[in-house]
This record gives structure tokens, sequence and C-alpha cells, in this order.
């Protein structure tokens, strides 16, 4: 895969039970925002630290246009993250 960024395997599984957050959150359409917003974060360098985590979180996020939900995915999230923390 050239032109891939490395996402440190930790990341990644993280990453993957945000995915499922989210299209829990959103619903099936969910399935292809996430791959497009998975590609996108991390085309943006090496995904190497913790808090790189975050980043992602706000990329979904932006994705969801109902406030309501956006917080409410977002609360879920942050929960979901402190208990790997």
């Amino acid at each position: 895969m050239a032109g891939a960024h490395r996402v440190m395997p930790f990341l990644e599984t993280l990453c993957k039970a945000l995915d499922r957050l989210f299209i829990d959150e959103v619903g099936p359409f969910g399935e292809f925002v996430v791959s497009e917003t998975r590609a996108k974060w991390s085309a943006a360098g090496p995904r190497m630290k913790p808090s790189d985590i975050e980043d992602y979180v706000a990329l979904l996020a932006q994705e969801i246009p109902e406030a309501r939900q956006r917080a409410e995915f977002v609360t879920r999230a942050r929960e979901l993250l402190g208990r790997y923390k």
C-alpha cells in the first residue's frame, strides 16, 4: 500500500471500536463514512501516539450534522476510550 502511513496496532483496535460506536449512532450508512474518515485520518501522517485517537473522534463527529446526536457520539466515544486508560 504505497503512501500509506503507519498506525500503531493499539490505535487501530480503538478505531475499530469507535467505528462500531459510530455506526450504532448513525445507522448503516456509517459504514461508508468510517471507511472514508479512517482513510483521511491515516493519510494525515503516522498515528503513533494515544492522543492521535482524539483526532479520529473529532473527524467522525464532524460527520454527524445533528448537534444532539454528535454530542452523544462524542460522550460515548470518550467513555469507550476511558476504559483503555
